[in-house]
């Protein structure tokens, strides 16, 4: 699709002239001593077919800009909102620069590879262009199927009861730039900077603020390298007053979140990013009542205060933050630990009262405390050998706004006691890792003793219909009736031998044609794989193509369901297990005794973990679906190749 300099987009050229006229004509304030940029950003490089990208177009430090032209956009994106313009000044860790910028949010049509050119200007009197980008569209939804981004409520500075300084008021010779560095600030907060693997860890984005904003989150965390259990909704604007230094502050909570670490080492806590647009008051005495309702209200929350209003729009990034997990100790490690860490107790029940041979009974078994609920696997459980068990089941009841997450985690063993008699089921061990005291823990339960009752069976009389007559009589007609046909017995022996001998040749005959038969067809079948074996190898079935397919469907529930299909599945093949040791129990102890590292296993438990979650709790904060798929297709390429 071709965008002619004055009519793009099917926008019309009179409102675009003014667009570019009221958007690039302006000066950028003094910048002569910066660095001119024109940059062309995006905000994926890679998306789903139903996610939207943002493109902007972005002039840093220039004093004048003319002819700004936006390239053509593919016409397998979709134009969901733009030209949309914004100017001011962004702030990464410290450092300031001024910019302009022109913005669109496109949809992508297709899947593919596809470019876009840069945009091209007089900057400065000198013809520059922006960098081209190239956005890959897949199959797989990242989950940014939001049109904008998250909306934070208009900010107004909190009532000081310490200070009567309005910060939104400028003074003569307050510098503009500085008033905003002070006031308005993102933080990262950490409940701790060190941890083991598998133990919770809070994580808060806030955003401080003493002045009257709007602000847009524009690049949520992305927090990979753990399991992520939100404690408040991402989408929900939870504000409250702090106090800093003496001085009270807005704040704005981006995101609190429990993090479970997955593997052993230095992991990097991914950046926020939001953009500000900021009021300052710049007085100019006072003035009468305006009609003008917003002014009126700038006059109000000024108490009096009148003048000109400046804004500035401003973007904030976070601080990096790293935290450092350590790998749990292999001192004193139990053989049956699982990867449990925090402080437990365990309750053990049979919950059938009258049990019967060959009827189905269940074993109820509950981790209850605090910790890593959500990725615990089921205890292993020494069933007496006259037991069938079946697959284990499990239900959680965990609230995850507390930190650590507090609660319970129920596993259900279905059995089936193959015969009536007594059956003694020895006492389940539990290990767990304690971080507060650094040692591992084990717990047992009471032997649970069961009665079986004998299986309902119909039974079947039978009646004797044999007369108790004389034997001997018996005998003697017996007697007489051989003498009277010894003849005939002897021609019916002579036909019996004599048919014998000819079933035996026909069989040998039959046989010696059968052992030529598959002589040949032996043959056949070596020249056929000769010729198998020079045609090249078919192209590998991807196991996760249904998967992929319900994802880009936004079939959420069956793309689980799917998941978590394939990659049991996956593990039977290799493996070669039974229907009835299928549980995340069985797999993590075989795993561990074939060597597999414990950064694979943990994965693999964390892919098991949320899938379940999703099967059996569909209200649960929605995860990254994307980053799971992937993790479940380097997953399944591990368990192929070891």
């Amino acid at each position: 699709m071709n965008v002619e300099p004055l009519n793009f987009l099917g926008i019309n050229r009179i409102l675009l002239f003014r667009f570019i006229a009221f958007s690039f004509m302006l000066s950028l304030g003094s910048a002569a001593m910066a660095q001119v940029k024109f940059n062309t950003i995006i905000s994926n490089k890679e998306v789903g077919r139903s996610d939207y990208v943002q493109i902007e177009f972005v002039v840093e430090n220039a004093k004048q800009i003319e002819h700004f032209t936006p390239p053509a956009i593919p016409e397998d994106f979709n134009v969901v909102e733009g030209p949309m313009q914004s100017s001011g000044m962004s702030i990464v860790n410290g450092n300031m620069s001024q910019y302009k910028a022109v913005s669109f949010i496109l949809q992508p049509t297709k899947l593919g590879k596809f470019s876009i050119q840069g945009a091209t200007a007089e900057i400065d009197g000198k013809k520059m262009q922006s960098n081209q980008v190239t956005i890959q569209v897949n199959a797989n939804s990242s989950g940014n199927t939001a049109k904008v981004n998250p909306l934070i409520q208009p900010t107004f500075p909190p009532s000081d009861t310490e200070t009567d300084d309005k910060e939104y008021v400028l003074r003569p010779g307050e510098n503009i730039v500085e008033e905003m560095k002070k006031n308005l600030f993102l933080k990262v907060q950490l409940s701790k900077n060190s941890c083991y693997v598998g133990e919770p860890i809070v994580a808060t984005y806030k955003l401080y603020s003493r002045l009257r904003s709007e602000s847009r989150v524009t690049k949520q965390p992305s927090l990979n390298g753990f399991s992520v259990y939100d404690m408040i909704d991402p989408g929900t604007d939870a504000s409250s007053v702090e106090t800093l230094n003496g001085k009270a502050y807005t704040v704005h909570t981006i995101r609190k979140a429990q993090l479970i670490p997955l593997q052993a080492g230095p992991v990097e806590l991914s950046q926020v990013e939001v953009e500000n647009t900021v009021h300052f008051l710049k007085p100019s005495g006072k003035r009468p009542h305006s009609n003008s309702i917003l002014q009126n209200l700038l006059d109000q929350l000024g108490e009096g205060e009148s003048g000109e209003d400046i804004q500035q729009n401003i973007t904030l990034t976070s601080k990096p933050l790293v935290v450092n997990v350590k790998a749990l100790p292999e001192t004193n490690k139990p053989s049956n630990f699982n990867g449990a860490v925090g402080d437990f107790n365990m309750a053990v029940s049979i919950e059938n009262k009258n049990i019967t041979a060959q009827d189905a009974a269940t074993l109820k078994l509950s981790i209850n405390g605090s910790g890593n609920l959500p990725v615990i696997d089921a205890p292993q459980v020494n069933w007496p050998s006259s037991v069938d068990v079946f697959n284990t089941s499990s239900k959680e009841d965990i609230d995850n706004t507390v930190s650590p997450m507090k609660g319970s985690k129920t596993f259900e063993y279905v059995f089936i006691p193959k015969a009536a008699g007594s059956y003694t089921i020895p006492p389940v061990e539990f290990s767990y890792f304690d971080p507060a005291n650094n040692i591992y823990k084990t717990i047992n339960s009471e032997a649970l003793s069961f009665n079986a009752a004998p299986a309902k069976k119909q039974t079947t009389t039978y009646k004797s219909t044999a007369d108790s007559g004389n034997n001997n009589g018996l005998w003697n007609n017996m007697k007489g009736f051989m003498n009277d046909h010894l003849q005939w017995l002897f021609g019916a022996l002579i036909v019996f031998v004599t048919g014998l001998f000819l079933w035996k040749h026909n069989t040998h005959s039959l046989k010696k044609e059968d052992d030529k038969k598959q002589a040949d067809l032996v043959l056949e079948n070596q020249k056929q794989e000769i010729e198998l074996a020079k045609m090249p190898a078919p192209e590998p079935i991807d196991p996760l193509i249904r998967a992929k397919q319900l994802l880009e469907d936004l079939d959420y529930r069956r793309f689980y369901t799917e998941l978590n299909h394939v990659l049991w599945d996956t593990l039977i093949t290799k493996f070669d297990l039974p229907a009835s040791e299928m549980n995340k129990q069985n797999i993590t102890s075989l795993l561990r005794a074939k060597g597999w590292e414990e950064e694979n296993i943990f994965k693999l438990q964390d892919i098991l973990n949320k899938c379940e979650m999703n099967l059996y709790t569909p209200d649960h904060s929605r995860m990254d679906t994307s980053v799971l798929l992937r993790n479940t297709e380097q997953v399944i390429k591990y368990i192929n190749e070891v």
